[in-house]
């Protein structure tokens, strides 16, 4: 046994066509839907394995049972909780492919900012509850994006794509990252400052930060607080970014209006406030859901495989500094 699928059947069938997992040498690759409890027994012997959202952690444990390991190619972006650090010393090697991710999640972002400036979804709901057209007429125009001031907190893979996809409407574009300077974020089309002035001079705020010990909760309220009056935040990284109770109190006074796509716990509850607010548009972790990513998503994960067992150079390689960084 040389590879490993290491993922529900569900999930591969959206992920790996036949085709794909065909380019493998022989013998292929085994499909394995495995209990964490038999991790150990499943990969013993493997030299690759492709996992997936639904894969049980590869945890240290696990790893020390599986000494022909030599890749953990991964069809999703985030692979800090899939794999320890500890995972480099073993002399693996990890890949992701966050690079095919981050077209869809831009679109979807550009397209959720665009929604939001003209209380697109708010229109719907009440068309559908009824309100009378006049009513509906009557209420205050949306907003340009071309007039408004956006800002990108993160210039990660996903962040530099909604800049790029952002820059033809006309907005000005202010991002903030501490890896970044002036001159990149010129290149970006972007104006570079700090955290607080991005808040304060903004109309909409799009969240593209790794969730780290250093990022984790960096928008409470004293932050949200410099945000204006009528401002989007669009969240589609990782809920820990921002105080989920400090932000449910600034949708519900109407100050603010939230376009998340993540949330503190998924699947999200059905009693959750954020299903139901007024001020808040909530989506269910599918930014980069799309038939054609799903499908780059698992060719960019095999290819790897084969680079690998052909000992050729891998394009979407994890080093131990940028695993630091990362989601």
């Amino acid at each position: 046994m040389t590879v490993v699928v290491l993922m529900s059947e569900r999930l591969a069938a959206r992920l790996l066509t036949p085709a794909a997992l065909g380019s493998l040498p022989p013998p292929g690759a085994t499909l394995v839907d495995a209990d964490p409890a038999d991790l150990a027994a499943t990969l013993r012997g493997a030299r690759a394995v492709i996992t997936g959202w639904d894969t049980p952690p590869l945890t240290d444990a696990v790893l020390d049972a599986c000494p022909d390991l030599g890749l953990v190619a991964h069809s999703g972006g985030s692979i800090r909780a899939l794999v320890p650090e500890s995972v480099f010393d073993r002399g693996i090697r990890v890949t992701q492919v966050a690079a095919v991710l981050a077209e869809g999640v831009a679109e979807f972002t550009v397209m959720q900012i665009l929604a939001g400036l003209r209380d697109a979804y708010g229109f719907v709901a009440s068309m559908r509850a009824g309100e009378p057209w006049a009513e509906l007429a009557a209420r205050p125009p949306g907003r340009l994006l071309r007039d408004q001031v956006v800002g990108v907190v993160g210039a990660s893979r996903v962040g530099r794509a909604t800049l790029a996809r952002l820059r033809p409407f006309g907005c000005r574009l202010l991002v903030h990252d501490p890896y970044l300077d002036a001159a990149e974020a010129r290149e970006l089309g972007a104006e570079l400052t700090d955290l607080a002035e991005l808040l304060r001079s903004c109309d909409v705020v799009s969240l593209h930060a790794p969730l780290l010990p250093a990022t984790r909760g960096m928008l409470g309220a004293d932050q949200l607080a410099l945000l204006r009056d009528g401002a989007l935040l669009v969240n589609t990284a990782r809920a820990g970014l921002v105080d989920d109770d400090a932000l449910l109190a600034e949708v519900r006074s109407g100050r603010l209006t939230a376009l998340l796509d993540v949330f503190a716990e998924e699947p999200l509850p059905v009693e959750s406030p954020w299903r139901g607010l007024p001020g808040a548009v909530p989506t269910p972790h599918l930014a980069a859901l799309t038939r054609e990513t799903l499908r780059e998503q698992g060719d960019a994960a095999v290819a790897e495989v084969r680079r690998f067992l052909a000992g050729e150079p891998l394009c979407h390689e994890v080093t131990r500094d940028a695993y630091g960084v990362i989601a």
